[in-house]
């Protein structure tokens, strides 16, 4: 349950509204997601956040199914429950099968007990670019 009140997508204005609409859009849903809703409670850091969101997921050289299976790594391993189902819900859009979503999170377990392990004992980091 949220802990702040969140902005009614009806109450939105001006600027809010006009980022609410972009937000369905691209996110091809027909809400705005809680997210968004509270971060409307400053609209100017819903606005950094959104431009933000849009500049690092639709530029640069990796597709935008890539950024959101690092985005689902990510929430993954900080275990946050509604960016893994939002990020899990987009790759199914995308046509991401259960079989690569199991796959994924396997390189997750492997990458946190690994990294686990080598703290644990201290190692230095020896495989450099």
């Amino acid at each position: 349950m949220a802990t702040i009140k969140l902005l009614e997508e009806s109450q939105a204005t001006g600027p809010v509204k006009a980022i609410f609409t972009e937000i369905k859009a691209m996110l091809q849903v027909p809400f705005v997601p809680q997210v968004f809703r509270a971060l409307a409670a400053n609209p100017t850091h819903l606005a950094s956040t959104w431009e933000q969101l849009k500049a690092v997921m639709l530029s640069g050289t990796l597709d935008l199914k890539m950024k959101e299976m690092a985005a689902l790594a990510v929430a993954a391993t900080t275990r946050c429950p509604y960016f893994i189902s939002a990020h899990t819900a987009a790759l199914k859009r995308f046509g991401t099968t259960d079989e690569e979503l199991e796959e994924l999170m396997s390189v997750v377990q492997l990458a946190i007990g690994l990294n686990a392990y080598v703290d644990g004992l201290g190692l230095d980091a020896d495989l450099k670019a």
